[in-house]
């Protein structure tokens, strides 16, 4: 008789990960397998119950009757499983080991890449690995220890400290601000749009001062923003510290930097009492602190008085 010792918890995860996902590919992706050994996983785990656990439909994988019972309890294990591991590592008190940290690419690029150094010689025990991603990681599973956010409402899960916003404006190069005229012809400019919407006049960018400038294309990533913005293919909004950091670009016009959202330095409150959890936490709210005159913009590229006249709008 087949016991839940039995079971391997390998296949088990990768039954909860496809049935989120929906598809095996999708799933593959998440774990960083190669979707054969999903398919295999899945094959064997329904071979060891004696049921079929998802119905294979064109639009993807679809959990059975048999898979709708035991997805609750694999998901239930998995959150005992994580609890029971924050637990055990937050009596930890050892400046050893590892500490994986979520954050923005442009936050991890400019802020914090060039001064890990510090933190690596006063504390040579501790490793950091930074998963530079705008995706939400769970830190509740494990995906990460620390998270630094952008958020005006984090998860009420986590504990930490809001620290202070950061501030945005419009930015291009020189040659584009000077090849256009944003009052008499704005349509034959662009914005380089970070919104997936098909309207191309939005509030944000008349506080910006180019409310008569369409938006154009979709490019969720302020780096690949960045990139554009520098290749004169637009304006772009962008975050005063990865704005004003970059030699190519300068401030599209002399109006003050818009708030955004809030900075948030985060973990789980089982982890906070970790040693190396703690040290890394002080180490970040220090190097952000120190930042916050580039997150809120008091670090720009001088906007000459006669290109600010030509540009400004309403």
């Amino acid at each position: 008789m087949l016991g839940a010792r039995d079971l391997d918890w390998e296949e088990l995860k990768s039954f909860a990960v496809v049935a989120d996902a929906g598809s095996i590919r999708r799933a593959a992706r998440e774990l960083g397998v190669h979707h054969s050994t999903i398919s295999r996983r899945i094959d064997s785990l329904e071979y060891s119950l004696g049921a079929k656990l998802f119905l294979r439909q064109p639009e993807g994988y679809v959990l059975s009757a048999a898979g709708e019972e035991l997805v609750g309890v694999v998901r239930e294990c998995g959150i005992r499983l994580n609890n029971a591991e924050r637990l055990i590592t937050g009596q930890d008190r050892d400046l050893n080991g590892t500490v994986t940290v979520t954050m923005a690419g442009p936050v991890a690029e400019l802020i914090f890449a060039p001064r890990l150094v510090e933190f690596a010689d006063l504390h040579p025990g501790i490793e950091v690995r930074i998963a530079a991603t705008t995706q939400i990681l769970d830190i509740s599973r494990r995906e990460a220890d620390v998270a630094i956010r952008v958020d005006n409402n984090p998860p009420q899960s986590l504990v930490g400290k809001r620290l202070f916003p950061y501030y945005e404006a419009a930015y291009a190069t020189r040659d584009y601000l000077d090849r256009h005229d944003f009052e008499a012809a704005p349509e034959a400019a662009r914005w380089i749009s970070w919104k997936d919407t098909q309207e191309k006049f939005i509030d944000r960018t008349r506080e910006a001062g180019f409310g008569k400038v369409p938006l154009w294309g979709y490019f969720p990533d302020p780096s690949v923003q960045r990139a554009a913005a520098r290749s004169s293919l637009g304006l772009a909004l962008l975050p005063c510290f990865i704005g004003d950091s970059d030699p190519v670009l300068i401030r599209a016009s002399d109006r003050k930097p818009l708030k955004a959202r809030d900075i948030w330095l985060l973990t789980h409150s089982d982890l906070r009492r970790t040693a190396r959890i703690r040290a890394f936490m002080e180490f970040a709210e220090k190097v952000l602190r120190e930042a916050e005159p580039a997150f809120q913009g008091a670090l720009a590229n001088a906007v000459d008085t006669k290109t600010v006249a030509q540009l400004r709008t309403s």
